[in-house]
């Protein structure tokens, strides 16, 4: 991470973590919950929903950090690549001097 990033940016980013990590829990907590106490269905099938909630969250995270790593290696590429020359050299104020003496 470049020291110079946005405050804000980070905090985006460690915020959309957290939501990766804390929504498939919640969600399947709360639904777990929600199946047993509606269908009268036996505790193991909340076990099963905990053990889904663990996966979900789990391949959440990889996938965010993966994607996270990628992003930060190609901007360390694009870093160490030279910069092309992107003006005229009509641009340069050295350009007219130039001239001027070849003349």
């Amino acid at each position: 991470m470049k020291k110079n990033e946005n405050p804000f940016s980070v905090y985006a980013k460690v915020s959309q973590f957290a939501f990766v990590i804390i929504t498939p829990l919640l969600v399947f907590l709360w639904g777990g919950s929600a199946l047993v106490r509606h269908f009268d269905l036996p505790q193991w099938v909340m076990g099963i929903c905990v053990a889904l909630a663990i996966v979900f969250m789990l391949s959440g995270a990889v996938n965010y950090l993966f994607t996270l790593i990628k992003h930060y290696e190609n901007q360390d590429k694009d870093k160490k690549a030279p910069k092309a020359f992107t003006s005229a050299p009509r641009d340069n104020d050295y350009y007219d001097d130039y001239q001027n003496l070849r003349k």
